[in-house]
């Protein structure tokens, strides 16, 4: 399969909605390659791969080591890889991450979480080159505390300020912009008003297309409450553990290994 182009993305606003789940690891991104148009190496593995408590201690070497991992087993869909906190506070800073994390990992885009503030490092990395995807409405990098997230756009003045965002980020240089928990009218509005696609988290099925974080859909951590906007797909927690139990089991029990497992 050949790899997907920026261009077969664009092309499909507005007529095929965008798949994109996240990725963190070679067979994961081997099992998602060419299932799902985008993978994503998100800071979410802040929480899902190394237990943090919020996104905020991801590193970049952190983003590096995955991003690498996985771009190299997507031959055919598009990556995208997020800046951690706190490494595009300027535009210098910006780009110097910006270029680095390119460089090493070689990802198609790089996700950076947005708003008025740093419009201005959008289109500077744009006009360097670098392929923005933009990330609106629900910022975690914001938070240390997800317990305290909410959705927005549900009063007039914060829908008009998620559409004027939206497209001046568009403006700046933005590819693809990611919406998070953005009320559905809101989304909508804003989907229509682009030309490029947006990506939605918990902001309806009015977005050119949807994401979620592979754990989620796969049903690890079932004991950790969850968003509203996450479906499990399958039980793959389940499982495991019934795998983990057998092989107990059978080690307790002296039925593994037998003799056509070891070497003579």
């Amino acid at each position: 399969m050949n790899k997907l182009s920026y261009k077969k993305i664009l092309s499909k606003k507005n007529k095929m909605p965008i798949t994109c789940l996240t990725a963190y690891s070679k067979p994961i991104a081997k099992i998602l390659d060419g299932e799902v148009d985008l993978i994503l190496i998100g800071d979410s593995l802040g929480t899902t791969v190394y237990g943090m408590k919020n996104t905020r201690g991801v590193t970049l070497d952190m983003m590096k080591n995955h991003g690498k991992a996985v771009v190299k087993n997507a031959k055919s869909s598009m990556t995208i890889v997020d800046m951690p906190y706190n490494t595009y506070r300027n535009k210098k800073e910006a780009l110097k991450n910006a270029q680095e994390l390119i460089s090493s990992t070689k990802a198609d885009f790089l996700k950076i979480e947005t708003d008025k503030k740093n419009i201005e490092i959008v289109k500077y990395l744009s006009e360097n080159k670098i392929r923005v995807v933009s990330h609106i409405g629900v910022t975690p990098q914001k938070f240390s505390d997800f317990r305290k997230i909410k959705s927005v756009g549900k009063n007039t003045s914060d829908a008009k300020k998620l559409l004027s965002l939206a497209s001046e980020l568009e403006r700046a240089g933005s590819k693809l912009i990611v919406l998070e928990c953005i009320n559905e009218t809101v989304a909508k509005k804003i989907t229509n008003i682009l030309s490029i696609p947006t990506i939605g988290i918990g902001s309806s099925k009015f977005c050119d297309g949807q994401v979620l974080v592979i754990d989620d859909i796969l049903n690890f951590n079932s004991n950790t409450k969850k968003p509203k906007f996450i479906k499990n797909f399958t039980n793959v927690e389940k499982s495991i553990s019934k795998a983990v139990n057998i092989f107990v089991k059978s080690v307790k029990n002296k039925k593994f290994p037998l003799k056509k497992h070891s070497y003579r």
